[in-house]
């Protein structure tokens, strides 16, 4: 599963490297988890904060971190706790988030769209995509922008897919306190879920990372210590 592990983390590499304009010529409560599946996880330096919509945890076996890059694996509660009573998600499908580096500054995804929607349909594209890496393993079936985030459905026929997953995944990469995230659904071979329900996981799923990460950086603010105030010296009693 390594291979198609790699392949979010390329595919953000690659809208990174677009918007850098380097791409001429060229990724409940009450229940009590372990340690290793919690529903949350801050990465990357604590730029951004994971987190599935309701029913994931994370695998952090799986997961890598780093202060430039990290790479978060997400699936049922249940399934990564191993406990049968722990909440499951209403659509069951694979997470991945990854972080690929900084947006490069005056090159937002605003306005980038387009040349996003060119590079992917491209065969060099595509092979981004691809799981193994091999452009013609890919059929992009819609691309489109919303709400500052870069959207993409395909269909993967690579060989030696990870065991279980399915061949459609759906895919949103978006800038998260100056970061390039890529959010990923896949969903699983023996339980195949539609479109709407695929977008709609991804949706919330890009939705919860910006709301954590909004959140954790809101309270690293207001923990920071105040500016030091340059009090302008007052004058003696009695002197003008």
């Amino acid at each position: 599963m390594s291979t198609w592990i790699s392949r979010p983390v390329r595919a953000g590499a690659c809208a990174l490297a677009l918007l850098a304009g380097c791409m001429q010529g060229a990724g409940p409560g009450g229940f009590s988890y372990p340690h290793n599946a919690p529903q949350r996880l801050s990465v990357a330096g604590g730029t951004v904060v994971v987190a599935g919509p309701e029913g994931y945890c994370i695998d952090r076996p799986a997961s890598r971190d780093s202060d430039a890059t990290a790479f978060v694996l997400l699936a049922g509660c249940a399934a990564v706790t191993r406990k049968p009573y722990a909440p499951r998600p209403r659509v069951p499908a694979l997470l991945t988030a990854s972080v690929t580096g900084d947006v490069p500054a005056g090159r937002g995804l605003a306005g980038q769209a387009a040349r996003m929607k060119g590079f992917f349909a491209s065969a060099e594209g595509r092979a981004a995509l691809a799981r193994d890496g091999r452009a013609e393993s890919v059929e992009i079936i819609e691309m489109f922008a919303r709400d500052g985030a870069f959207f993409i459905h395909a269909r993967d026929s690579s060989a030696g897919t990870g065991p279980g997953l399915g061949p459609e995944y759906w895919r949103a990469i978006f800038e998260v306190n100056g970061r390039m995230v890529t959010a990923s659904v896949a969903a699983f071979a023996n339980r195949p879920i539609s479109d709407d329900a695929g977008q709609a996981t991804l949706g919330l799923f890009v939705a919860r990372i910006r709301a954590e990460s909004a959140a954790a950086l809101a309270a690293a603010s207001a923990a920071a210590p105040p500016v030091a105030r340059q009090l302008r010296p007052q004058p003696r009693p009695g002197t003008a």
